[in-house]
């Protein structure tokens, strides 16, 4: 092979303008085609970031399997897992993505007001930190519930402001529902604070999980595990290394949890990207094209030039094998050095046009992104047009008499 990109520089020097214009064809296909690449898996990943940050794409949700159906059937399980913070900080540490986790379980049930009123109450329990921040503008009085509060099992609650109204009436102030008392489940837990609701058809209380299991007559919580990945692309990654994860801690529970994600989304814009990318490298294809024939106009100059010498070799004692071998490797050391210079070109077109793509359209934040899957088909096309557009003149050399090379 060494030998053979010798014999290509020595054309250069030689012949360096037909050599150069005839590889130039390579470099502008294989160019484009880097430029394609990269500017698509740039739009892809600016794509998943803006869906990503629009909804909640990053997140996997983990939930425990608490009955079976059999012919249709559903029956409660005996055996259910439960979700606890020390569990959930052993699948973090396991992990091997970066990521947050929250517990919540959402019921509903009749609750009182102080005055024994009765009132249809959401309820959220849950556990600290919050995946995502809430914004301190919902906040109308009192104040939120801490971390140490959440993880004590404080006996303390967060109400909306229909609640608010319900506990104070109509006549009353809202912010004087802080400090009293919101009865459920056969307890009652006190008010610290009461946040904005514009749905004024729902009633809504929030506490601690810990909580959850101190009150009187309070269902069995089977809370709902939330991870949040920090990169969207983990996801999927992510969602197979849990479902193994538990499978390995609880094998004497058939499919002890099932997990869900969002990422139908992406599932859907990586289709839409892979039927993009197709088009264009068809497109771009025909450009690379272009450039095989140059390899092969090449390939047939040198043999021109060098009939005498092959004739030589042939004589000598070279079979058509050898002669075959000899020529393809030039053809692909030659589609290999324009590929490479078609890198830097289709590189160096893609970094440029991205800051103008951001100049022109507003609020856009693109970038070209180099994959290693560009430099694979990079490389796995210049092998081919290699291969394919130096077969004939490798044939050609193969077949000439001896004889009569020696005497051109």
């Amino acid at each position: 092979m060494f030998s053979a990109f010798s014999e290509v520089f020595r054309n250069l020097r030689t012949n360096f303008f037909q050599t150069f214009l005839s590889v130039l064809g390579i470099i502008i296909g294989v160019g484009a085609l880097v430029a394609m690449l990269s500017m698509i898996d740039g739009l892809e990943l600016y794509a998943k970031e803006m869906i990503s940050d629009r909804s909640s794409l990053e997140n996997l949700i983990v939930q425990a399997n608490t009955g079976t159906r059999i012919d249709g059937i559903y029956t409660e399980r005996d055996t259910v897992v439960k979700f606890d913070e020390a569990t959930v900080a052993e699948l973090l540490d396991s992990l091997p993505y970066e990521a947050t986790a929250q517990l919540t379980y959402n019921t509903s049930s009749i609750g009182y007001t102080p005055d024994s009123t009765k009132m249809g109450l959401r309820i959220q329990a849950f556990t600290l930190p919050m995946l995502e921040p809430v914004p301190d503008s919902i906040l109308l009085h009192g104040r939120w519930i801490t971390e140490a509060e959440a993880s004590a099992g404080a006996r303390i609650a967060m109400a909306d402001e229909n609640v608010a109204r319900r506990i104070v009436g109509e006549d009353g102030v809202i912010m004087s529902a802080v400090g009293q008392h919101v009865h459920f489940f056969g307890d009652s837990l006190e008010v610290v604070g009461i946040v904005s609701n514009d749905d004024k058809e729902n009633l809504g209380v929030a506490f601690p999980l810990a909580t959850m299991y101190t009150l009187a007559n309070a269902p069995t919580p089977y809370p709902t595990l939330n991870i949040a990945l920090a990169d969207v692309n983990n996801v999927l990654d992510a969602e197979e290394f849990t479902n193994a994860w538990f499978k390995n801690h609880y094998p004497a529970i058939e499919d002890a949890v099932k997990t869900s994600t969002y990422t139908g989304y992406l599932e859907q814009l990586a289709e839409g990207i892979t039927v993009f990318r197709w088009v264009m490298g068809f497109l771009i294809g025909i450009a690379v094209v272009v450039g095989g024939v140059g390899v092969m106009n090449v390939l047939l100059m040198s043999i021109a030039e060098r009939t005498p010498e092959i004739g030589v070799r042939k004589a000598v004692g070279a079979n058509r094998r050898t002669i075959i071998k000899q020529f393809l490797s030039e053809a692909v050391a030659i589609s290999a050095i324009g590929s490479f210079f078609g890198v830097l070109l289709g590189m160096s077109v893609a970094l440029i046009a991205a800051p103008i793509l951001n100049m022109v359209v507003d609020d856009l934040e693109f970038r070209a992104v180099f994959s290693l899957n560009t430099v694979i088909v990079v490389s796995v096309v210049a092998v081919l047009i290699g291969v394919v557009f130096g077969t004939y003149p490798a044939q050609k050399a193969a077949s000439l008499d001896p004889v009569e090379a020696i005497r051109r």
